[in-house]
């Protein structure tokens, strides 16, 4: 593997990484105190989930692209909306100080499958160019990990500082990021 093809799969890793990583700030936020050992499942799995995405869309891309790519983006937006109105409501909602804030298994799960939808797609792409998946969604996963294992630890000190009001902030932000997904697949918006 030349450096070349190394350095585009890395940023190819970043550039799928961003929406977990900003999942990832949300969700640290609701973490006080931050735990190390507690960021680094919520990382792991928005990891695992953008690495196994392309090797899906690697292996069934020629099966259920179209099917896919039909309904995918209706799928990330209705998650993440669902996840961004619950921490909007969890902001309002009065917190016991004794209890360390959670987030649910269920949440995380639709949360890290939402963001790494379109990694799908990039792994049918890489099927397409006859390139080999294994190696590039290694490089995936592991940039997504890292970035969100950072995501959580920023989100974590600013929501030491600010507390609900982030919730409320990260709850827009994920309806946000929800629907430019969603307008971005429609050609309504393109960036």
């Amino acid at each position: 593997m030349t450096i070349a093809i190394l350095t585009e799969y890395i940023l190819l890793g970043l550039a799928l990484a961003a929406d977990a990583a900003s999942v990832s700030l949300v969700y640290g936020s609701k973490q006080q105190p931050f735990s190390w050992r507690k960021s680094l499942f919520p990382s792991f799995s928005f990891g695992f989930a953008q690495g196994i995405m392309p090797i899906i869309g690697w292996y069934g891309g020629a099966l259920l692209s179209s099917f896919i790519e039909a309904i995918d983006h209706w799928i990330a937006f209705v998650i993440l909306l669902v996840v961004g109105i619950k921490f909007i409501w969890d902001s309002r909602q009065p917190q016991d100080e004794s209890q360390p804030s959670r987030v649910s298994g269920w949440a995380l799960f639709l949360a890290a499958f939402a963001t790494s939808i379109d990694a799908c797609a990039v792994g049918f792409s890489l099927h397409c160019a006859d390139q080999p998946i294994w190696m590039p969604s290694l490089i995936i996963a592991i940039t997504t990990f890292g970035c969100s294992l950072i995501a959580h630890w920023i989100g974590s000190r600013l929501g030491s500082k600010f507390g609900p009001k982030l919730l409320i902030i990260g709850g827009f932000i994920l309806i946000g990021l929800g629907t430019k997904i969603l307008l971005e697949h429609l050609q309504i918006l393109s960036f």
